[in-house]
């Protein structure tokens, strides 16, 4: 088989992430680039839907400080975990 160079730009906290999560799986990360790329021809597009999130990340940080603020308020109650 003959191999070509493909190079892509990224984050690069990104690339990290990506590296880390390849390597955890027991592959490159070029590998998983190649998995990606024969499940993109064979399912003729993305192998996973894409879209936009429901909500902006300014949206989910905000929803979170509220929580938080109100937590600190003293309006929280305490979950156990049951074990099993």
């Amino acid at each position: 088989m003959t191999t070509s160079t493909f190079n892509i730009r990224m984050d690069i906290d990104l690339k990290k992430e990506v590296d880390e999560v390849s390597k955890g799986i027991g592959l490159s990360s070029a590998a998983a680039f190649n998995v990606f790329a024969r499940q993109f021809v064979a399912y003729r597009g993305f192998p996973f839907e894409v879209k936009m999130p429901s909500f902006t990340e300014k949206e989910f940080a905000e929803e979170m400080d509220s929580i938080y603020l109100s937590m600190k308020d003293g309006n929280a109650l305490e979950h156990r975990l049951i074990e099993g």
